[in-house]
């Protein structure tokens, strides 16, 4: 069957399929319900926020919820479409009764297409890309619901859909599993390697009082007695010649991603104008840094000299403590530190209590092999973590091979 370019090309389908525009066995079913009527208040209502992207799960917050305004009426018949954002892909099947923004339009399959197989249809990222190319409106795009309905699409006879749809359920329930599996796996290696962390050390390395009773040569300093605390501070953004020179400047947004790692650039920089003009101060190499403020908790140490926000608390070590020891060390405290935090809506960890931090540390060659057992460690970690990283990344493939094969008549 030839069709035109609109039809973007489709390709040659197997017997007893057929290709037809969209429209032809889906209408858009716009019955709308008044916000002071009586079914206003008796049906749940389902907003795009209750839509979940990509699975199309919806997840009721209740009855009788705003908006009040206009909504559209839907029932299990419909397939709930997310006309607003597209690339969000928010295609539901609703199993009850109820009411949606007017963002999200209940589409009404024909005898001749099953819901099921219309909404995986509409869940191919082949479909997502065309309706984006379509859309209309740049910050706040919609789908163009009359391109979408013009689409074609390869129908076969409704066993095979209903066939199909449940191939699809099936397995992309198991991706789910997979996914959620591979996912737990990734959780538990960052757990166990803070758990790690902290064993090498065999206590808790940080406190505010006198602490735990040292082990032989080892002892407990004020962390301020052996490493030089400095703050940081945001260069006026007013004066935009105070930036983008190349002075980096370690802010939040750089430290999740840092988070117990050298740091060798930060997506901002300032320049000597900057630092002449604020109170923020150019750091030496290995200066170890703490986030004290909203992401409370991550380390990182410095791979050359920059300056930081005052997010960040610094210490800049003496010839006592090794630089990677304080990070480690700080890792490993990491629950402690946040149960210092204090602040109802953003923790914060005040200077004054930072000022009050003890640390725990052995003599210069203890820490050394400390540090080194760490890394060791380290690199194991960082092997499972990256087998688990492809592992997730093949998962994420696996949906869209599935739909493609699915609408080549091929599942």
């Amino acid at each position: 069957m030839k069709m035109s370019a609109e039809t973007h090309n489709p390709l040659e389908l197997r017997r007893g399929w057929k290709y037809v525009p969209m429209g032809t066995v889906v209408r858009e079913d716009r019955r709308a319900i008044e916000p002071d009527s009586s079914d206003a208040i008796r049906l749940p209502y389902v907003g795009l926020e209750d839509i979940e992207s990509q699975t199309g799960v919806i997840r009721l917050r209740g009855y009788g919820t705003p908006p009040t305004s206009l909504t559209f009426a839907f029932n299990e018949r419909h397939v709930l479409y997310g006309k607003l954002r597209p690339y969000l892909n928010k295609v539901a099947l609703p199993n009850f009764e109820g009411r949606c923004s007017t963002e999200a339009i209940p589409l009404l399959p024909s005898r001749e297409a099953d819901r099921g197989f219309v909404a995986w249809f509409l869940r191919r990222q082949e479909v997502v890309a065309r309706v984006m190319a379509n859309k209309t409106g740049s910050r706040m795009p919609r789908a163009d619901m009359a391109k979408l309905l013009a689409m074609p699409i390869p129908l076969p006879p409704r066993p095979e859909q209903r066939r199909i749809v449940r191939v699809l359920d099936d397995q992309i329930a198991a991706v789910g599993r997979a996914r959620a599996a591979a996912e737990r796996d990734r959780q538990t290696i960052n757990d166990f390697e803070r758990a790690a962390i902290h064993d090498v050390f065999g206590l808790r390395p940080l406190s505010i009082d006198v602490g735990h009773q040292a082990p032989q040569g080892w002892c407990w300093n004020l962390l301020t007695d052996v490493a030089r605390l400095e703050s940081g501070h945001t260069p006026s953004r007013r004066h935009l010649e105070w930036w983008g020179g190349d002075i980096p400047w370690l802010a939040l947004p750089d430290i999740r991603a840092l988070d117990g790692q050298t740091v060798a650039d930060t997506l901002e920089k300032t320049n000597e104008a900057g630092l002449a003009n604020s109170s923020a101060r150019l750091l030496p190499e290995e200066t170890v840094v703490l986030s004290r403020t909203a992401s409370v908790g991550f380390v990182a140490v410095m791979g050359r000299p920059m300056a930081t926000s005052q997010d960040f608390v610094n210490w800049v070590c003496g010839p006592k403590l090794l630089p990677w020891y304080l990070a480690y060390a700080l890792i490993a405290s990491r629950y402690f530190l946040l149960s210092l935090a204090s602040g109802a809506i953003h923790k914060t960890i005040y200077v004054p209590t930072v000022k009050s931090l003890r640390i725990c540390f052995p003599p210069s060659e203890e820490q050394r092999r400390i540090v080194a057992k760490i890394e060791a460690l380290r690199k194991s970690v960082h092997m499972a973590r990256a087998s688990v990283g492809a592992q997730l990344e093949a998962i994420e493939k696996l949906p869209v091979v599935l739909l493609d094969a699915a609408f080549r008549g091929e599942l």
